[in-house]
């Protein structure tokens, strides 16, 4: 009798809870090698990296077709993986690090793999920790709450040429005369050029300053009236060779008044400042990684706050992308565009690229070339071609279709009707434009 019970004791716990044995899972040297060959395929076709060190596989079931794992299969889907056709089926999982190119961590890499074939690939990143496609490269840091986004389908047909001139070199920051006409400065050769639109864009003002100085930097903002800051900074080249560096250093800030007439200044000591833009009444200026803010007192400008950032700028532009009534900072270090909104007390970073190489030349600007509501960011990379940057519930993305290599767009509401018109710069030698204006109609 004692033995009939340890044999069915014996049996119970052979059985376990469910009558079989546990399976272990394991795969095979050729088995890794052949998964891993497959993810450095896909990080090759999708232009990504991924750290080797912290690839691992497991056992899994690929999650049911259910509207909670939508997004799973739609990221896979759009890097034409059809991982939905093998729902609830056995998997091998791999995971790891995602890397952008310059080694800034994106997120966690899953590649789903059935029947010994690459199934389903997406990562989960961002601010929510969802999963994107690897076609989405750049998700939201932080919640922007941004209260709409952009409807682009392609620019507006609805403009007409305008005639005028203006700098290949682009917009700095606008503004408006006494007389309430649109004005635009642009950084050329070392000086501020301002252009004005009077039924026609012209050149109205060039603010050189000779000696070894040049002006590196310009903003409008609005003190009073509307007026005009230029960073003045010296320039002190070593060698005759052009590799040899060529240093800069901000001596002063120049401030005209409504009518462009020397209204005072801003003096630097020669600090590093790289930029400076304007918000309102107020002046940043770009030092090292600071943003320092500067405001007019009774008698002079003085520095009333700092905000901290983790890169250095050269180019700056403000803007409510949205309508949202919030501004938007966009800026960049010349190898990264970045988007942050300012909670008062420090910069908090929505987003940005993750490129790490110089790549962004030039001034950045906005504007809603297909009145939808929703501002684009227009930047110019090195080849002085634009990049048009929209903004969508995943991020900032790229829509260059329409853009030829060369060709540079800088928009502006020149003429002052309330619609964005726009400069274009044409792919030729003498980097010649055409301006063209909304129709109030379009």
């Amino acid at each position: 009798m004692k033995k009939n019970l340890l044999v069915l004791l014996s049996l119970f716990l052979l059985a376990g809870c469910g009558g079989k044995e546990e399976k272990t899972f394991s795969l095979t040297a050729e088995e890794k090698q052949a998964y891993t060959e497959a993810i450095d395929g896909v990080m090759e076709e999708f232009y990504w990296d991924y750290d080797r060190a912290s690839l691992t596989f497991g056992a899994a079931t690929v999650p049911e077709n259910t509207e909670e794992n939508a997004r799973l299969f739609d990221a896979s889907n759009d890097c034409e993986y059809n991982l939905k056709r093998k729902a609830g089926q056995d998997a091998v999982l791999a995971e790891a690090a995602l890397l952008h190119y310059n080694g800034d961590g994106a997120g966690t890499l899953q590649c789903w793999f059935t029947g010994g074939s690459l199934s389903g690939v997406a990562y989960t990143g961002g601010f929510d920790k969802e999963y994107y496609s690897l076609k989405e490269r750049n998700p939201f840091l932080a919640d922007g709450g941004f209260q709409a986004y952009e409807n682009w389908t392609g620019m507006s047909t609805a403009f007409a040429e305008g005639s005028g001139e203006f700098s290949p070199e682009g917009i700095c920051s606008v503004g408006t005369d006494a007389n309430g006409n649109t004005m635009a400065v642009s950084i050329q050769n070392g000086a501020a050029a301002v252009y004005r639109y009077n039924g026609g864009l012209s050149r109205y003002r060039n603010f050189s300053y000779g000696n070894g100085l040049e002006a590196t930097s310009a903003a409008f903002f609005s003190e009073g009236d509307v007026r005009l800051a230029v960073l003045v900074s010296s320039i002190e080249e070593n060698g005759e060779s052009d590799a040899e560096k060529t240093y800069s250093r901000a001596e002063r800030v120049m401030l005209y008044d409504e009518n462009l007439h020397v209204a005072g200044e801003i003096p630097l000591s020669g600090e590093l400042c790289t930029a400076i833009g304007a918000e309102g009444s107020k002046l940043y200026l770009f030092i090292d990684q600071n943003m320092d803010v500067y405001e007019k007192g009774e008698e002079e400008w003085s520095l009333v706050a700092s905000r901290k950032l983790k890169h250095p700028v050269s180019q700056f532009h403000a803007a409510d992308l949205d309508g949202d009534g919030k501004m938007e900072y966009i800026m960049t270090d010349g190898m990264d565009l970045y988007l942050y909104h300012d909670t008062g007390s420090s910069m908090k970073k929505i987003w940005s690229t993750h490129l790490g190489v110089e790549n962004f030349y030039g001034p950045i600007i906005s504007g809603d070339l297909n009145s939808d509501g929703v501002r684009e960011i227009y930047a110019c990379d090195t080849t002085a071609t634009t990049i048009r940057y929209v903004l969508t519930e995943k991020g900032l993305q790229t829509e260059n279709e329409d853009i030829d290599y060369g060709q540079c767009i800088y928009p502006c509401d020149f003429d002052g009707n309330g619609k964005t018109d726009y400069w274009l710069v044409k792919d030729n030698i003498d980097r010649l434009g055409q301006l063209y204006l909304a129709n109030m109609e379009g």
